[in-house]
Parts: structure tokens; C-alpha cells; sequence
């Protein structure tokens, strides 16, 4: 047995991973996908209501699951990813968010790879949704990933692979009840005016409307404009047989088919990737810099101004030049 010299260690199998070697697109994946996971299981756990919520994760949360990736190295043939913990984290025995975090990931990772409906404690649909986005390396050349977390003599593990992954995706597509599935260009998201819905644009068929829940908005986002895989219950015409609607269970990205249907992206230079955010008062004042009142006395003076101060004036002569050019 390998002896594990880091914090936290992730080891890959696979055809795609070679020895101390992993492609970037799938490393890229990999954390950023592993990183969603432990930032939602630390929402789920301070109460914070649905993971999956917009705008930005709190800085505590940040903070507590910060890791540092130290080595890339070999497990003979596999690759090893060490990771340490920032030299300025501190944390009290038995107080420590940050290990809890990790633990309730690894522990839940494990149940959810397993029959059944309860999902683990730090766990909800959001964290589930994460996930199965991690287990899409299973799709490219991944075999396994094991990950092991070094807080106390014996390691705590946990293991991830095709099996589980299929496990994880059966329980976030539900009941098997009149379920299609629909591959094509995600575009025209309503989040407010008539509900959270989108149209996805197959490549051959007209497009079809989703109906998605509040906890998938941002799935919808990192999505929009991409050809996507939809799952869901379908609703049908009676008389045409024809797809009137798809209750959203599950949206994956398509990246090899991005180059399908690009006739229907718009043109020109795209919004940005938070142009739909909407960040709370706190987040707009700190991002502009605006600091609160302290002394209400620079207010005073400076409005309707001084009595004569010929503002009065000016907007006569304004009306009268407006009058007399006609």
C-alpha cells in the first residue's frame, strides 16, 4: 500500500492518466469540479438552505477548504495529486470546518455510489449535481479516483468510479416515468417573466422547451449557449405525439459536439460569464468601494443649494431658446 506523504491526496487510473502525467483539460475538470463539491457541502452544513445558490461563496467557506496542489507525481503507473493546507490555516482539535467539510464529502461520496433514496448529511441535490459533473472524467479515459484525506493516523478514503457514477446519476434523473432524453443547443433562459424555463435546440426537430428548478439556475448559466444533453420527463401532444415540454432532471455539456448548430449562437462579443448575477447591496457597495456615512454633516448644503444661486435662471433661458428655435 502507497504511503500517502500529503494532507490530501487524489490518485487517477485510467487509460487517459499516465504516470505523473494528466491531461490539463481533465485536471481543469477535476478541481474545479471537486471544488463545487466541498463549497456546497459547506453551505449545506452552516444551514444555508439549497447549495446551489447565486452569487459568490462565502469567504469562511473559502477559506476553511483551501488547499495548495504541492506535487504531481506517480503511484505506480497512476498519478498523484498532494495537496497541503495554506501555511496560514489554523484550526483547534475538534473545531475544525475545514476537516469536516472534507470528511462529510468523502463519507457522502462513498453513500451516494450506493442504492438508495436519503441523501448523506452535508449532502443535497446540489452537491449531488457536482458530483456526477466530477464522474464525466469516467467519459474521458478515467478509470478511477480515489481520494484520501491524512487527519488522523489511519486515512479516511474514498473511492469513485464508473459504477458509482452511474449510481449517482440515476438517483438525480428520478423515477423512470415517460423519460427522454434530447441533445442540442441550450439557448433563451427565463428566470423571472414566465418561470425558469429554457429551449434547447436538437440538431434535426423543432426546439423544446425545459422546465428547470431554482436549484438548477446555475447549471443553466455555466450552460447557456452550449450543446447540452437534457434528460427529463416529457410531456406529449395527445394528438401529435410531439414533445410539448421536459421537466429538467439532468443537463450535462456536450464538448464534442460544440461545433453543432453554431448558426443559431448570436453574433458579436459575448456577455460576460456574471452579466446575469445579480450581487446583494453588501457586494455592490464593497465593489464600488462606497463606505458608509459616517459624519451626516457632509450632506448638509448640498442640496437645493444656495437660494440664489441663478439655477432658476438658467432654466428660463433654456425654455425660451427651446421657443424660439421652434
Amino acid at each position: 500500500m502507497r504511503e500517502h506523504r500529503h494532507f490530501f491526496e487524489i490518485l487517477l487510473k485510467g487509460e487517459s492518466i499516465g504516470t505523473s502525467r494528466i491531461p490539463v483539460n481533465q485536471l481543469l475538470l477535476l478541481l474545479s469540479e471537486l471544488n463545487k463539491v466541498l463549497n456546497r457541502v459547506g453551505r449545506v452544513l452552516q444551514g444555508q438552505g439549497e447549495s446551489v445558490r447565486r452569487g459568490p461563496t462565502q469567504k469562511s467557506i473559502k477559506d476553511e477548504i483551501g488547499l495548495d496542489l504541492v506535487e504531481l507525481t506517480h503511484g505506480s503507473p497512476d498519478t498523484v495529486l498532494g495537496f497541503e493546507r495554506p501555511s496560514g490555516q489554523q484550526a483547534f482539535d475538534g473545531l475544525d470546518f475545514g476537516v469536516e467539510i472534507l470528511e462529510k464529502a468523502l463519507k457522502g461520496l462513498m453513500e451516494v455510489q450506493q442504492e438508495g433514496e436519503e441523501l448523506p448529511a452535508g449532502f443535497d441535490s446540489g452537491v449531488l449535481i457536482a458530483c456526477r459533473n466530477l464522474g464525466t472524467l469516467f467519459e474521458k479515459g478515467v478509470s478511477e479516483i480515489q481520494f484520501f484525506l491524512k487527519h488522523r493516523p489511519q486515512p479516511l478514503g474514498a473511492s469513485y468510479n464508473p459504477n458509482g457514477y452511474g449510481k449517482i446519476q440515476e438517483r438525480i434523473h428520478g423515477p423512470q416515468v415517460n423519460i427522454r432524453t434530447i441533445e442540442g443547443r441550450l439557448l433563451m433562459a427565463d428566470f423571472k417573466e414566465h418561470g425558469t424555463r429554457c429551449r434547447v435546440h436538437p440538431s434535426v426537430g423543432d426546439p423544446v422547451l425545459c422546465l428547470f428548478d431554482e436549484e438548477r439556475k446555475e447549471e443553466i448559466l455555466e450552460n447557456m449557449l452550449r450543446y447540452v444533453k437534457i434528460i427529463g420527463e416529457a410531456k406529449e401532444d395527445p394528438i401529435t405525439g410531439k414533445i410539448t415540454s421536459i421537466v429538467l432532471h439532468d443537463i450535462q455539456r456536450l464538448e464534442d459536439r460544440e461545433q453543432e448548430r453554431t448558426d443559431l449562437l448570436p453574433q458579436g462579443t459575448p456577455l460576460p460569464s456574471d452579466f446575469w448575477q445579480s450581487l446583494s447591496i453588501e457586494e455592490l457597495a464593497q465593489a464600488q468601494e462606497v463606505q458608509p456615512l459616517s459624519d451626516v454633516s457632509v450632506l448638509f448644503g448640498t442640496w437645493p443649494g444656495e437660494p440664489d444661486d441663478g439655477f432658476e435662471e438658467e432654466v428660463r433661458k433654456l425654455r425660451q431658446q427651446s421657443l424660439a428655435t421652434g
